[in-house]
């Protein structure tokens, strides 16, 4: 039986890392066209260049691989030999779960980033004194741009980019796993279900952990998801398994303010992991602007953000979780 939740992490991290790569890409390249002074077409291009040809297909290859690999999972725990011949996620609801997200967000990011440039470019204070401008702004640079909305629809603060994508692919893996097992339960006649509990669960999961589940309630708590916000739960990795009579439940061993504490450190670590990010490439463009006085500043704040990283993991009780409670390296 392979680890599901081992695979969602991989991808995950893997998107964040791609799209963190190209919005550093994107920072070094409009300060050094400013310091250069290069006008407002050439840097159009040149960000065109940089969003213009991403790939898109690792989305229904993934998607669809973990899909599969749930379905092996499925019929292993039941001891079946088959499943539905073929099944694939839709074309349909892969748009719907990665690939449109994915392109109007880019799209929504470059255009953002253009009028930025332009604000900038136009500035009376860039005109003036380029370099004191240049080091001013580049520690207030900043890739939270993307709106962030809770269950009621309203924006409750602004993410990078690639944060986003990360949260919206690590949901649509999720949903198509849950998908798959539908299909098979229904295939092989089965009409029950339950969510194995699992670190970092999230205040809207714990209580749906390790109890039997009748379809109805797994539909109604998939629409619900669906209807209620942008992104309900966003770092859930639940599976959802078909119940047997042979199953033999797991109980969350947590109480529901461990839980709430230990989701709440993954989260502040993965927020400050996303600042040093920022810290590092700040790092780099002042290093190619010749800004040594800011190198020393901001190698001062990554060193007291990696002491507080340190803190929050060493307050996790297992090494399992101290492990696991990094969403992204550098």
């Amino acid at each position: 039986m392979k680890n599901s939740n081992a695979y969602i992490n991989e991808k995950v991290f893997k998107t964040n890392e791609r799209y963190a790569k190209l919005q550093n890409k994107t920072e070094e390249l409009f300060f050094q066209c400013l310091d250069e002074g290069r006008d407002l077409e050439y840097f159009y291009k040149k960000l065109d260049e940089i969003w213009g040809n991403i790939d898109h297909s690792f989305i229904s290859v993934e998607i669809n691989e973990y899909a599969n690999l749930i379905e092996q999972n499925n019929l292993y725990l039941l001891e079946e030999k088959e499943a539905p011949k073929g099944l694939k996620v839709s074309p349909k609801l892969l748009l719907a779960l990665g690939t449109g997200v994915f392109i109007a967000n880019e799209e929504r990011f470059v255009e953002i980033i253009k009028k930025r440039y332009k604000t900038y470019y136009n500035s009376p204070e860039y005109k003036r004194d380029k370099e004191e401008y240049l080091k001013n702004k580049i520690t207030t640079y900043d890739n939270q741009v993307i709106p962030y909305f809770n269950e009621y629809g309203e924006v409750v603060r602004y993410v990078q980019l690639s944060t986003y994508l990360a949260m919206k692919y690590n949901t649509a893996m999720t949903r198509a796993g849950w998908e798959r097992t539908l299909d098979d339960a229904e295939y092989l006649g089965y009409t029950k279900f339950w969510i194995p509990p699992h670190n970092f669960s999230c205040e809207h999961c714990v209580e749906y952990q390790g109890k039997i589940l009748e379809l109805n309630e797994v539909i109604d708590f998939t629409e619900a998801e669906e209807q209620e916000g942008d992104i309900l739960h966003p770092n859930c990795k639940c599976e959802l398994l078909i119940y047997t009579p042979l199953t033999k439940l797991k109980k969350q061993t947590l109480s529901m303010s461990e839980v709430e504490e230990y989701y709440d450190i993954r989260q502040k670590v993965n927020s400050l992991t996303l600042k040093r990010e920022r810290i590092l490439t700040d790092i780099k463009i002042c290093r190619e602007l010749g800004f040594y006085d800011k190198v020393d500043k901001l190698n001062s704040q990554r060193n007291k953000v990696n002491s507080q990283i340190r803190e929050l993991k060493n307050s996790l009780p297992t090494e399992e979780m101290r492990k696991k409670v990094v969403a992204i390296n550098r």
